[in-house]
């Protein structure tokens, strides 16, 4: 056994609630809550529903709810599917800083699964949403790794580990058994970024969550695995970071007293993918400064680093989904009809002929070197019908949404309802907002998830 695996072991199973800062329980809070709208959005989506009827067909022990349906499943079938669901929309939360993964969507879906057949309360999701978090987190800043290198997406990688972490906290498994539980874990990751922009781009989350799930109960039931998984050359950081991409003191250095849970969530504004934001925030912004409109505008460039380019792969989508990845698109989109909205990404208006005119105007200037010092800011310059140029950079770090400058009460509760009347009666929906908005007082897990779950 390495003492970074050991490091990891221990602290799953005996970091105490008590060491745990209320920042990062108020920062979960928040990422659980909007986790949950952005799934009940998810669910009254094609995929979503395909992957409802798919675990309902199972016919497994049904004893935990699949949020926004009437579906329910055995745990591992319920994680599976509530964490596709928060991912299809791609409107769920991700991470500040060069944290390149969506935390609540791979861990929060593994804590209720447990949790619901458990019957523990909401502090107690919470704690284990908490130490899952810190575990990817971690290991995540030990990498450094550009996803890009590799070809496989980081919620995926680092989600399998983090949402096993919250599986062995709520089974309450020891240190030994934690350790064969993470051993299992790091053979499971998928998920390739070719992907996106596509159906199965959400099942990155879902199988993260599953694995989660699924790793921690056998090893509860006795399952043996590797205790060298992160230290070996043909351990997991090996194989999915590549040779020379990670340091393994950094992914513990500070665990237990540094946490990353306090300001690296960033509850997203627009549903896509979250390296086009920073453009579409300074767009927007310089519309709104100027008066612009759409007419006013004749060209717009935008800078993007490599690494983004890899994930941002449509110039011109053929459909919807892949709008959510391409930066043509969704500046395209936010300069005609003046802002991005879950409808922006349905078929029809991203095939309107209007938006393929406006396509013509977008140019992106690919970098030509790799430097995330300023990570993310995608430099937007406007040239105008009347020869004026405005120029703007967002800092990824900086934009509406992140710690330093976060949605407010009003704007989170107004995000969470315009996407929980996609499945719920308006009432539920209030009566789901309000549970969850109070999640750390529930007394049971099971009284919040009632009221996202439909009649059967």
């Amino acid at each position: 056994m390495g003492a970074v695996e050991e490091s990891l072991a221990r602290f799953v199973a005996e970091t105490s609630p008590e060491a745990i800062p209320r920042a990062s329980y108020q920062a979960a809070r928040q990422g659980c809550f909007d986790c949950i709208g952005v799934t009940l959005a998810g669910a009254a989506q094609a995929p979503g529903q395909m992957i409802a009827r798919f675990v309902a067909e199972q016919e497994s022990k049904p004893v935990c709810t699949v949020i926004g349906t009437p579906v329910r499943a055995s745990p591992h079938l319920a994680a599976l599917a509530n964490g596709t669901l928060g991912h299809v929309l791609d409107y769920d939360d991700m991470g500040a800083h060069g944290y390149p993964w969506h935390p609540s969507v791979s861990l929060l879906p593994a804590a209720l699964a447990l949790g619901e057949e458990l019957g523990v309360g909401g502090k107690e999701v919470l704690t284990a949403y908490l130490i899952g978090f810190e575990v990817a987190a971690h290991l995540s800043f030990g990498s450094r790794s550009p996803q890009a290198e590799s070809g496989f997406h980081a919620t995926a990688v680092f989600g399998a580990l983090g949402a096993t972490a919250v599986a062995c906290r709520l089974l309450e498994l020891d240190t030994q058994q934690t350790l064969m539980a993470l051993g299992l874990a790091a053979s499971m990751p998928s998920g390739i970024l070719q992907n996106f922009g596509t159906h199965a781009k959400s099942l990155h989350a879902g199988m993260a969550c599953r694995n989660g799930v699924l790793a921690a109960s056998l090893a509860r039931q006795g399952w043996k695995a590797t205790d060298a998984f992160i230290e070996s050359k043909v351990g997991w950081a090996h194989a999915y970071l590549g040779e020379d991409k990670y340091h393994p003191e950094q992914m513990v250095r500070g665990l237990g007293k540094t946490w990353h849970s306090e300001h690296t969530i960033v509850i997203k504004k627009y549903p896509c993918c979250g390296a086009s934001h920073s453009a579409v925030d300074s767009l927007l912004s310089l519309m709104a400064e100027h008066g612009l409109r759409y007419e006013d505008v004749k060209e717009v460039h935008v800078s993007l680093l490599p690494a983004l380019s890899y994930v941002l792969l449509y110039p011109k989508p053929e459909y919807g989904f892949q709008g959510k990845f391409s930066i043509q698109y969704s500046l395209a989109a936010a300069l005609l009809d003046g802002g991005l909205g879950i409808e922006s990404f349905e078929d029809g208006a991203a095939l309107r002929p209007e938006v393929q005119e406006a396509l013509d105007k977008i140019t992106v200037h690919v970098l030509p070197h790799w430097d995330p010092g300023d990570y993310a800011a995608n430099p937007v310059r406007l040239v105008l019908q009347d020869g004026r140029a405005l120029e703007r950079s967002t800092s990824r770090h900086q934009m509406h949404g992140t710690p330093l400058d976060p949605l407010g009460e009003e704007e989170l509760k107004d995000k969470f309802l315009g996407c929980a009347r996609r499945s719920l009666p308006e009432a539920q929906a209030r009566q789901a907002l309000a549970a969850w908005w109070d999640l750390e007082r529930a007394q049971d897990i099971r009284e919040p998830l009632r009221t996202v779950a439909l009649d059967r």
